[in-house]
């Protein structure tokens, strides 16, 4: 291998190292077994001020950690690597583009039965809403 091609190879591989799960396509650093119960897809409805607002939020197992996509409402869907407990809510921290600007979303999941319920704080709380959903 020339000298170049080493230096190629060695800068995409600290790239992908650097620029980190999301990027890479991976899972977030939270095992799966402490998430176990919100495994699935689950079918949310979040009231908005627009009315009611349907999103797929799939919560699944890879390689031992846990990934999320979310899917509906505003926006094309986002696969989540920001994912924490926080006691018994499952947390995941992501962004949305709203009218070409980043926004910080974080949605809480707290499970009550065969039932979920959500929460989303928009902007760093300038905007929040909640809704309920049913695993698929």
């Amino acid at each position: 291998m020339t000298r170049k091609r080493l230096y190629s190879a060695a800068a995409m591989v600290l790239g992908v190292l650097l620029a980190g799960p999301a990027a890479a396509g991976q899972a977030s650093m939270l095992d799966s077994s402490a998430a176990s119960a919100f495994m699935g897809t689950w079918v949310l409805t979040m009231e908005t001020p627009r009315g009611a607002n349907e999103q797929n939020v799939t919560i699944r197992d890879e390689g031992g950690k846990v990934a999320a996509r979310v899917e509906g409402g505003r926006g094309g869907a986002l696969d989540i690597t920001d994912i924490s407990r926080d006691g018994d809510d499952l947390i995941l921290s992501f962004e949305r583009n709203f009218q070409g600007n980043a926004i910080d979303v974080v949605m809480t999941l707290t499970l009550d039965g065969d039932m979920i319920n959500a929460t989303q704080d928009i902007g760093g709380g300038q905007f929040s809403m909640s809704g309920s959903g049913k695993k698929q």
